[in-house]
């Protein structure tokens, strides 16, 4: 007589590996942006009927779907997060600016043993704000007489300060809020980008003109190579008002009039936004509320912007904040019009589910991919940062994080709202897809070390991999470190051996720089090729167990080469070092110079497309 048998009366082993087989799909799990919901990679819904079939069943698979399926993230794109994300970038950065600000005015309070307690975690940070002050006093006027650096340790902090309104607070808030809102909507850049906009924010007009020299353009910010200045801004500021809360109410309150005497200045710290957080609109309302930014903001990620002839066709704004009609619904001709595609971040997506599940579910999780295909706001570099207490709490997580090369560090799809034209003309000139090497080497080595900071972070090794991703253009982007990457580290090594090998030039600066601001301005450009040497040449290897590309990263190049064709120059090593320097560029494959490029980042119409648009929704 024959036994009759039940899945649930084998034993667990083999319970466990027919439930695995069911629940396992091709590809795994996407995250859907849209719905906020995970999804079989096909597109399809999960199927978790099996877990209702009986509360046994119900035990034994509780925690599969999530341990044999990998979760796949890519950068979600929401029609109704675009305003939400654009003003979450100005917020953010809007607050990063007044935090820089009340740092480097009140930087002569920091005493000895702050900044010992800073370097612990923060080691470079007392070098890059000393030169970053020197900067700041240099190009901005700054209505104050701020303390020499020097001074640094020697000042006598029970001295009151005497904070000011800073060029460089005003200015930023002019760009990004006030000209909009009292000249034209024409005036107004984007917010899908504000966050770089302020590593380029740059003074329009210097106290004293003379003092500013080309050495002063190739300074480089203190924010662009590293996120360690962003990570460090909060616990410095935190160090500062702690021990001097008088002065540092003093200058917040001369940089946000408005909170004198209504807000306590401690609240200053509660509107700080995570890099990679996806706050509600209420959350970023409130910040921006309390900062002074007017509400009329909301209305402009979502607002078109057109060619030139049609902005001076209907003359002035109305009032402060309002718009003409005219701008939503044209009845006039115009040429083209664009739109920004603004994005959170594909590591902010998955930060957001993990959060919303239970710590159960959490460590039952196995493999996370994240594909940063396309730009997203609020210094995306440092989004891995939040992953970090996943992987603390689950050891055997790995997250491998994808960035594209092309659209996320050399920006191939970058269009600047201010100027508009005729989006054809755009596509058929070629220098507009020219790739430069400043906005490649600017990006890159953020993406090395903020993912390096992450891997240092207390969790296990191998399990956090930041992956450079090609698609479809590996040899263009072998192309472009040949190009630019792998040149400018072995011109950084060339002008080090030609600096301490004692032959100095004795061969006169160009009459517009002294000998030494000649030297410096050389030094600032080549610096960058010093901080991606090592992770390059990990590349190359292939030695890091946090960095990978999946194309060839190209070879080094030999210094030794350049300072013989420095040496032969015909025009004089000064001009050979000045030619080296020079900003270079090459052309985007002709596949990718096309319409659709533009379109991965910004909503895009002609007018005759608009107006078609309209006789068929009238018909």
């Amino acid at each position: 007589m024959s036994t009759k048998r039940h899945i649930t009366n084998l034993p667990l082993e083999i319970r466990e590996q027919i439930f695995g087989e069911y629940f396992k799909v091709q590809d795994g799990y996407i995250y859907d942006g849209k719905v906020d919901k995970l999804r079989n990679a096909d597109n399809t819904p999960i199927n978790l009927s099996l877990v209702y079939t009986c509360r046994s069943i119900a035990n034994d698979c509780k925690h599969l779907p999530l341990a044999v399926n990998a979760l796949h993230f890519s950068t979600p794109y929401r029609e109704d997060w675009r305003s939400l994300a654009g003003c979450f970038n100005l917020a953010a950065t809007y607050y990063n600016i007044l935090q820089q600000d009340l740092v480097l005015h009140l930087a002569h309070l920091i005493t000895p043993e702050m900044h010992a307690q800073l370097e612990k975690r923060f080691p470079t940070f007392r070098s890059k704000l000393e030169a970053e002050r020197k900067a700041h006093i240099r190009a901005w006027n700054t209505h104050d007489d701020v303390r020499p650096v020097e001074d640094t340790d020697t000042t006598n902090t029970s001295e009151p300060v005497r904070p000011a309104v800073c060029e460089f607070i005003r200015e930023f808030y002019k760009d990004a809020v006030s000209a909009v809102e009292e000249r034209s909507p024409r005036e107004y850049r984007g917010y899908w980008n504000i966050d770089e906009q302020l590593r380029q924010h740059v003074s329009p007009r210097y106290r004293t003109p003379v003092d500013w020299d080309m050495c002063d353009n190739f300074y480089q910010n203190w924010t662009l190579h590293s996120g360690e200045i962003y990570q460090c801004l909060p616990h410095c500021l935190r160090l500062i008002a702690d021990r001097n809360p008088q002065e540092f109410a003093a200058h917040l309150y001369v940089c946000l009039p408005h909170w004198d005497g209504k807000y306590p200045a401690e609240d200053f710290f509660h509107l700080r936004f995570e890099h990679w957080a996806i706050p509600s609109r209420s959350q970023v309302a409130h910040v921006l509320n309390l900062l002074g930014v007017p509400d009329f903001v909301w209305k402009l990620p979502d607002m078109w912007s057109y060619d030139s002839e049609f902005t001076y066709d209907f003359g002035a704004i109305p009032s402060p904040g309002h718009f003409p009609e005219e701008y939503s619904h044209p009845t006039f001709k115009f040429d083209s019009r664009i739109r920004e595609k603004t994005r959170f971040s594909a590591a902010s997506a998955a930060i957001r589910f993990l959060d919303s599940l239970t710590y159960n579910q959490r460590i039952q999780i196995r493999t996370i991919t994240i594909h940063e295909d396309l730009p997203s706001v609020n210094n995306p570099s440092l989004h891995g940062l939040g992953l970090v207490p996943f992987l603390q709490e689950n050891t055997l997580l790995r997250v491998q994080r994808g960035v594209n090369v092309l659209y996320c560090i050399m920006g191939i799809a970058y269009m600047d709202l201010i100027a508009v034209g005729p989006i054809d003309v755009r596509v058929r000139t070629a220098s507009f897809w020219d790739v430069s090497d400043w906005q490649l080497l600017e990006t890159l080595p953020r993406w090395f070390l903020d993912a390096r900071d992450v891997a240092n972070a207390g969790i296990s090794p191998g399990s956090f991999t930041l992956l450079l991703e090609s698609g479809t253009n590996a040899d263009f982007c072998t192309e472009a470190f040949e190009r630019f990457v792998h040149p400018k580290i072995a011109l950084k090594q060339a002008w080090d051996a030609f600096m301490e090998s004692g032959l100095n030039p004795t061969e006169r600066a160009p009459e517009r720089l002294s000998l030494e601001r000649e030297m410096t301005m050389i030094t600032r450009d080549l610096a960058v090729g010093e901080i991606i040497q090592e992770a390059i040449m990990q590349l190359v290897n292939q030695t890091s167990n946090t960095l990978r590309c999946d194309f060839n990263p190209g070879l080094p190049k030999n210094h030794l080469i350049i300072l013989e064709e420095m040496r032969a120059d015909p025009q004089g090593l000064w001009a050979y070092w000045e030619r080296m320097i020079d900003m270079k560029d090459m052309p985007l494959p002709e596949h990718l110079r096309v319409r659709e490029t533009l379109a991965q980042c910004f909503d895009i119409q002609t007018g005759d497309e608009y107006f078609q648009s309209q006789a068929r929704d009238h018909q």
